[in-house]
């Protein structure tokens, strides 16, 4: 059957990462992409494991070969629905999104990936796709991480995941405390993606952190002895270790060898903020980091990805600002920001605000653009300023303040206690607003 690649583009839930893409979790299961709703909504992982209590092997590329997983039936029944314009639960982060700021991931990915939409007319009438090539790889894999961010959760931190299973009534009691860590050889590794490796066009490593990590190394490593250095290598990364003191290793001997590599940086604020946020921070060595990787690695385009959310959605402009007037952000760092509106966990949400800090969060950004209208101004950086424009109708689009305060409060209440932090001292313009 041939498809119209046009009416695809607008049915409004098509996608053309399960027809090009794997994204690998930090459990090795394999997916379409990193916001699919099976790997973050317990309701949906208890349904599948009702359906198949071996489903996280079935998924698992280390149990299974990659082409098997491509076309099981969770991927074949998500082709099928976006070529018939069916809404499948596991898109919904993005049409939520769509619905909220008439923007989501799909559209960018469809966008990026315009040359490789091709690819659907090679699909069957039951959803297969015979020789899959990954076109870009979603690279998780590990948990390690050296951070434990307030919006982040155990199945992508390390240190989340020792603190869960360390403390009673934690806030993420249904984790089951397992994330599997395989004594693979490098060579064994290697093995599972050699294949996926040779026509790679693009990877994206995040995590867990990624410069944490052993297996990130060895991809570049692979990369690397394969003359294949031309692919564009894309990080979400804390930026917090450019050497990995446990494995002995210096990202930057890496970086060095490659072409085009782009970086964002978590940052979600400055100083104390952002070490409150992103527990383990510590903001000096961030911003030294960052004022080297610019400074010294030019194949390196360096930016910052920031998550909006209840904690720092009145703040963030100050830690633009900051940086704009230091001079770490320069031009071609701003066309590499991105901010995205934080989707869960929702007591976290900006939306969760009440309207008077809402307004205030509207003027705020109004006073930052105003301020840097000239450097704004040229339409490459309109991407980071319509980043911060959808983030803010996220935070307007719904009135969370009534329904999720409480939650909010002891999610924070808790994790300040055992974390010896205070979210009073810390955003005193906030205290009135909530009992924590």
């Amino acid at each position: 059957m041939k498809y119209d690649i046009d009416k695809l583009k607008n049915n409004g839930v098509f996608c053309i990462l399960p027809w090009m893409s794997a994204y690998v979790n930090t459990d090795s299961t394999v997916w379409s992409c990193c916001v699919n709703k099976a790997m973050t909504d317990g309701d949906v992982r208890a349904k599948m494991k009702e359906e198949n209590s071996d489903w996280v092997a079935d998924k698992s590329i280390i149990s299974n070969d990659l082409e098997n997983i491509i076309n099981d039936n969770h991927f074949k029944q998500l082709r099928l629905d976006m070529l018939n314009g069916v809404e499948n639960q596991n898109c919904f982060d993005c049409i939520n999104l769509e619905k909220n700021t008439g923007h989501s991931y799909r559209k960018d990915f469809n966008f990026d990936f315009e040359d490789e939409l091709y690819r659907v007319q090679h699909t069957q009438e039951d959803g297969t796709i015979k020789d899959f090539d990954v076109i870009y790889l979603d690279f998780r894999f590990s948990n390690v991480c050296n951070f434990k961010c307030r919006s982040c959760r155990p199945e992508w931190s390390s240190t989340w995941a020792k603190e869960a299973r360390d403390n009673d009534r934690h806030p993420y009691t249904e984790w089951d405390g397992y994330i599997p860590r395989y004594n693979l050889t490098q060579e064994e590794f290697i093995s599972k993606f050699e294949g996926s490796l040779s026509k790679v066009k693009k990877i994206y490593f995040a995590g867990g952190e990624p410069l944490a990590a052993r297996e990130h190394y060895w991809i570049l490593d692979y990369l690397i002895k394969n003359n294949n250095t031309d692919v564009l290598i894309d990080y979400n990364t804390n930026l917090s270790m450019l050497k990995n003191p446990k494995l002995k290793l210096s990202v930057v001997d890496y970086w060095e060898k490659f072409e085009n590599i782009s970086l964002r940086v978590s940052i979600d604020g400055m100083g104390e903020k952002a070490e409150y946020i992103r527990k383990g921070t510590d903001w000096q060595v961030i911003e030294d980091n960052f004022k080297y990787v610019r400074q010294r690695l030019p194949n390196v385009n360096i930016g910052v990805s920031s998550v909006f959310q209840l904690f720092n959605a009145i703040h963030l402009a100050d830690f633009y600002q900051d940086w704009i007037d230091k001079k770490i952000i320069t031009e071609k760092a701003i066309e590499n920001i991105f901010v995205i509106p934080l989707t869960g966990p929702i007591h976290l949400s900006s939306q969760v605000l009440p309207n008077e800090v809402k307004d205030l969060v509207v003027k705020r950004w109004d006073e930052f653009k105003n301020k840097n209208k000239s450097l704004l101004a040229k339409s490459e950086h309109n991407s980071f300023m319509s980043s911060i424009t959808r983030s803010i109708q996220h935070m307007k689009s719904e009135e969370l303040y009534e329904t999720h305060k409480r939650e909010f409060e002891k999610f924070t209440w808790y994790l300040d206690k055992i974390r010896r932090e205070s979210f009073s001292d810390i955003f005193p313009e906030l205290k009135k607003y909530y009992e924590c």
